[in-house]
Parts: structure tokens; C-alpha cells; sequence
């Protein structure tokens, strides 16, 4: 039998564990004691159009935005990537000169006889890589120079007594000198010296007799013409004009064109006053055939001893030719049909020698490789 204040107890521990529990779940549902504040406008701005005070508003989106149609689940879609506006290129740097070459430094060539005494080295040197039955026929010719400085000219003949000879004039060692001072300089400072040059002394020397085909005096900045490798380096560009201008009149003389070289004792140089009236009797042997072997010869001459001396730094190539056909086809514009200059009426069309010779370099290196 229970005791009576049993079920007493019972029924008040039951009624309180209900009330705990009914607590518990109210709890659970009690509202957030810290609501979010409704949003609005930052301060200073109103709100936008149609929004009703106290209402948190609804900005456009950006105008790259895209809403996805409603029930879709994609993602939109995002923003552009930034991309800033093009900026100006920035200005071009002076030009800088190129690398320095391990060739050793050469000195200047400065004046005729400076000239002379180069154009007679280089000579030699041709000879030297001809074949032995060439050198033979050209063993012993002198060369001579004819002193006038407004004559560009040269040329392979045979004197009164019938002996060959070899001439330049004081005009051509001024061109090529001029060709050689302009060509570094651009090479090595970015210039348009050359360009200049051309334009400077072509029209007087197809109007005027006289004209002299000399550097003009400040073409060049005085602080370039100082310059030890541009000094140099025309230096090298005058000798390979050199070898393939009078390379082209040796081989006048080995290819038999001038009828009196046949290996005979050196002899006494003929005489400058009778270097132009044999200069003019060049004129009718001249010959479109003769001319294009005299090039192709003399280029292979030039190549061959460009390779030989290779061990100096330089192999001197038909580049050399090329800037000599380059001026000449210049001067050949300026002149039009009546050509002043004695290069030109005892010399092709250089215009059409430029791809001869870019084809018989071609033809030698295929035939010598290495």
C-alpha cells in the first residue's frame, strides 16, 4: 500500500517536468533579441525612385550585368575583367651604336697618298690569292693615279709601248673615301650620312666638270668623326671598296680583254699627262661581255682573298661593290643622258651589274664552301 503523500509527489514531479519542457520549446522559438535594422539610403543620398520611406531600397545593377531568367540556378554571370584604356608608346631612344667587334682597332686613312698606298696593299693582296697562271700575266703592272680630284675614274689599258697598266684617279680614292665615312657612320650611330652625301654632291657632279666628289665638310658630326671604331670601321669599308673596284681591272688584264698583258718584266708606269687620252681610248673596247667577267672575276678574286684573310676579322665580300654600284646608279639618275662623269661613259649601267654580281657570289660560295 502506497503512502499517501506518494502520488502527491508523483503528480508535482510530472507537472513540473511539462512545464520545463514547455519552457525548453518556447525558447527555442523566442524572436532575435537583435533584429537587423531595415536598410537605407547612405547619408546625403535619397532614395531611389518608387521607394517608399522606411523601406530598404533596390539599386539597378551595373550596366554589364545580366540577370539569369528566373529558375535557371546558374550563377550570374560576372563583370568584365578590367581592362585599362591604351597608353602612348613611349618615344624612341636615340640611336645607341652597335656592339664593338673584336677586330682590332684600324687607323685612319687620311689623304691621296694615304689612299694610294692603301688601294697598292690591297692590290697586292688580290694578286696574292690569284692562280698561278693569273699572276703570272699580271705580275709586275703598275698602277698610277691621276692627281685630278674632279675625275672618278678607273681603268685597265695598255700604254703607247703597248704595256699594261692599271689607273685610278684622285676623284675615285675621294668617292670611296666618302662612301666608306658616310656607310660607318650610319652603321654605327643609326644616321642617314650617306644619304646626305648623295644628295650633295651627285647633282654638281653631272652639271659641273669641276665638282668634286669630296666629303663635304660637316656632313659628319664632329663628335662622331672622332670616334675610334666608326674611324675603323671605314677604314675596313674603304679596302673592300677598294678591292673589288680594282680587282674588276686586274682581271680586265688576266681574261685577256686588254690584248697586251702577258706576264712581260715590270716596266715604268705610263705618264700622268697621258693617263686621260688613253683613259678615252678605252672607251670603244668597252664591251657589255667584257665588263659582266671582269665583274664576275674580279668577285671571285675578291672572295677568295676575303676568305684567306679571314683570320683578321673581316672577309671582305662583294659588299664592297655592291656600295660602289649603289652610288654609281645615284650618280647615273642624277646624270640622266648626258653623264659627265668618266666612269660612267667607260662603265655599264650599274643597274644592271648589281644582280650579276649578287648571282656570281652566289655561284662561288656554292662552289667553295666553307
Amino acid at each position: 500500500m502506497r503512502h499517501p503523500h506518494e502520488g502527491r509527489s508523483a503528480g508535482a514531479s510530472r507537472r513540473r517536468l511539462a512545464v520545463a519542457s514547455l519552457w525548453l520549446l518556447a525558447g527555442c522559438q523566442l524572436p532575435d533579441a537583435h533584429p537587423q535594422a531595415a536598410q537605407t539610403a547612405p547619408p546625403g543620398y535619397p532614395p531611389p525612385p518608387g521607394a517608399s520611406p522606411g523601406t530598404p531600397p533596390s539599386y539597378p545593377p551595373p550596366p554589364s550585368y545580366r540577370a539569369p531568367p528566373m529558375g535557371t540556378g546558374q550563377a550570374p554571370p560576372l563583370p568584365p575583367p578590367f581592362s585599362p584604356s591604351p597608353q602612348p608608346a613611349p618615344p624612341a631612344p636615340p640611336p645607341q651604336p652597335v656592339a664593338a667587334s673584336n677586330r682590332p682597332l684600324l687607323g685612319p686613312l687620311l689623304g691621296p697618298l694615304m689612299w694610294q698606298a692603301e688601294v697598292r696593299a690591297v692590290v697586292s693582296e688580290l694578286e696574292g690569292n690569284l692562280t698561278g697562271e693569273q699572276q703570272t700575266l699580271v705580275a709586275g703592272i703598275p698602277m698610277v693615279f691621276d692627281p685630278d680630284p674632279s675625275s672618278v675614274n678607273a681603268f685597265a689599258g695598255c700604254d703607247d709601248s703597248g704595256a699594261p697598266f692599271v689607273a685610278g684617279t684622285e676623284g675615285l680614292l675621294e668617292t670611296l673615301d666618302a662612301i666608306a665615312q658616310t656607310r660607318a657612320t650610319d652603321e654605327l650611330f643609326g644616321t642617314r650620312t650617306y644619304d646626305a652625301y648623295t644628295r650633295a654632291v651627285t647633282p654638281q657632279l653631272v652639271s659641273s666638270p669641276t665638282a668634286s666628289p669630296a666629303l663635304p665638310p660637316g656632313l659628319i658630326p664632329l663628335g662622331l668623326v672622332v670616334d675610334a671604331r666608326r674611324v675603323s670601321r671605314a677604314h675596313e669599308m674603304f679596302d673592300e671598296i677598294a678591292a673589288f673596284t680594282f680587282g674588276h681591272e686586274l682581271a680586265h688584264h688576266y681574261r685577256g680583254h686588254t690584248g697586251c698583258a702577258h706576264g712581260q718584266p715590270s716596266h715604268v708606269a705610263p705618264a700622268v699627262s697621258d693617263l686621260r687620252r688613253m683613259a678615252s681610248s678605252v672607251i670603244p673596247l668597252i664591251n657589255q661581255l667584257n665588263e659582266n667577267e671582269a665583274d664576275q672575276w674580279g668577285c671571285f678574286d675578291v672572295l677568295a682573298t676575303g676568305r684567306a684573310r679571314q683570320a683578321t676579322g673581316l672577309r671582305w665580300t662583294e659588299e664592297g661593290g655592291l656600295w660602289l654600284f649603289d652610288f654609281f646608279a645615284r650618280l647615273d639618275g642624277a646624270a640622266g643622258a648626258s653623264p659627265l662623269v668618266g666612269f660612267l661613259r667607260t662603265h655599264p649601267a650599274p643597274a644592271l651589274r648589281v644582280p650579276l654580281v649578287q648571282l656570281d657570289a652566289v655561284t662561288w660560295r656554292f662552289q667553295h664552301p666553307g
